[in-house]
């Protein structure tokens, strides 16, 4: 994640991996990956260049103990992770792997239990959703985390990213192909 600000591309539909394997992008999110094909995705991204960031709830067929996260890890080779179980993020952690703890910003309890949760974990970067809500609580959050933010949930349109990374986000997750590989 070098870049200033960086558009991640959430594959929704995997005929479309090939097309954000050729943009400009450091990592690509394959959302609509299942444990029969992750690892040749996984293979993929990794001989493009590309770092993979794997929401483990969003894979088909995985499970959610230590040995799914294990072979996330060994198998498929993913090199980031995003969850929003803070059990599961020790998981993750334990394993060495790279995390982001994504908050769904539904309502006031659950900002409340994320700012707790958040006293608790160790975590590489934050996802906070959706694109609205973010951008409102996003300097809260910036009070009691210092490290990278990143946005995610209706992201669907350039004035929208400028907004991203003019407010201090470090990159936004976005499915909308038409914003993969703009610079911001």
């Amino acid at each position: 994640m070098s870049k200033d600000f960086e558009i991640i591309p959430s594959i929704r539909d995997i005929r479309y991996l090939k097309y954000a394997l050729s943009l400009d992008c450091d990592i690509v999110q394959p959302s609509g990956a299942h444990i029969g094909n992750l690892k040749t995705l996984s293979d993929m991204c990794h001989k493009a260049g590309k770092k993979v960031l794997v929401n483990h709830e969003l894979v088909g067929g995985l499970g959610s103990d230590r040995t799914a996260f294990q072979m996330l890890k060994n198998l498929y080779r993913v090199d980031w992770l995003i969850g929003s179980s803070v059990s599961k993020i020790h998981m993750y952690q334990n394993l060495g792997m790279r995390t982001i703890f994504k908050i769904a910003l539904v309502d006031s309890i659950a900002v409340e239990n994320a700012m707790r949760a958040l006293k608790d974990i160790r975590i590489d970067a934050i996802e906070l959703r959706p694109y609205y809500h973010a951008m409102e609580y996003l300097p809260v959050f910036r009070k009691i985390f210092d490290g990278d933010f990143y946005i995610a949930g209706f992201v669907n349109s350039r004035e929208k990213l400028l907004a991203s990374k003019e407010a201090g986000f470090k990159g936004a997750m976005t499915s909308t192909r038409d914003l993969w590989g703009l610079s911001v």
